[in-house]
């Protein structure tokens, strides 16, 4: 754990990726949420029209914001980092764990940020009536989901950069270009085969006639998880992938 905690270190002497972009990144799409709710404010008037604040509520720009960043972040850590710390004694072993835990505490902020622009959100509507974090894939703005949604994008999105530089030092730029586009392509199926879950438990769920209010209260709040929950399975795959590769990259 010692020689972890010094690669913990060496991730951590980078403060401006570790600390500050991505969180920057989230108050930034949310100033430009804001700003593109008073543009429509301009032709509708304000608050806005219950129409377009129900539009808002589909808003999924905290999912493409943050990835982009923390996926390069992630692949710089493992192509920068990785030959000095096994030049000064470390294991591929501490350097991955050492990193690990740095890609935990840069999420951590992340979420905490999060936290606090959802406050400001839930209590002042941002006086517009629009939303950022309060929308329908978060809970309709639940703290707990928010955060735990966060955490697990931001670390799922650094553990999957980690992988593709590890893939990068280990088999080159062809094999970096077609591990993407096989993600990408799994991504897809695995999206395809919850929706096709889904519809099978709902079709299961209207043909049972006993306590119906139980199944969908259940279904409603199993429902509210299923984003963070998908995460996790895909954040402990891209964690195992990272690893691998670490084991096989060339300094």
């Amino acid at each position: 754990m010692q020689y972890a905690r010094r690669n913990l270190a060496l991730y951590l002497t980078n403060r401006l990726n570790s600390f500050v972009v991505a969180p920057a990144i989230l108050v930034l799409v949310a100033i430009l949420t804001v700003v593109i709710g008073l543009i429509i404010g301009i032709r509708t008037g304000l608050p806005l029209p219950q129409p377009v604040q129900d539009g808002f509520q589909a808003n999924l720009a905290v999912f493409w914001a943050l990835p982009g960043f923390l996926i390069s972040h992630g692949a710089l850590t493992a192509n920068r980092g990785f030959a000095g710390a096994l030049a000064f004694g470390s294991t591929r072993r501490n350097f991955w764990a050492g990193t690990a835990m740095g890609f935990m505490i840069t999420s951590l902020v992340v979420a905490v940020v999060g936290l606090v622009i959802l406050a400001a959100e839930a209590a002042t509507g941002f006086g517009l009536g629009i939303s950022f974090l309060t929308i329908h894939a978060l809970g309709d703005g639940n703290p707990l989901i928010v955060a735990v949604t966060l955490f697990l994008l931001s670390l799922m999105s650094l553990f999957a950069g980690m992988s593709f530089g590890g893939i990068y030092r280990a088999a080159g730029v062809i094999w970096t270009v077609i591990s993407i586009v096989a993600v990408v392509l799994v991504a897809l199926g695995l999206l395809a085969a919850i929706v096709a879950v889904v519809l099978v438990a709902l079709g299961l769920l209207a043909a049972i006639v006993a306590w119906p209010d139980l199944w969908l209260d259940l279904a409603s709040e199993l429902g509210r998880w299923g984003i963070p929950l998908g995460l996790v399975v895909v954040t402990l795959i891209a964690g195992l992938a990272s690893r691998a590769v670490v084991r096989y990259a060339e300094i």
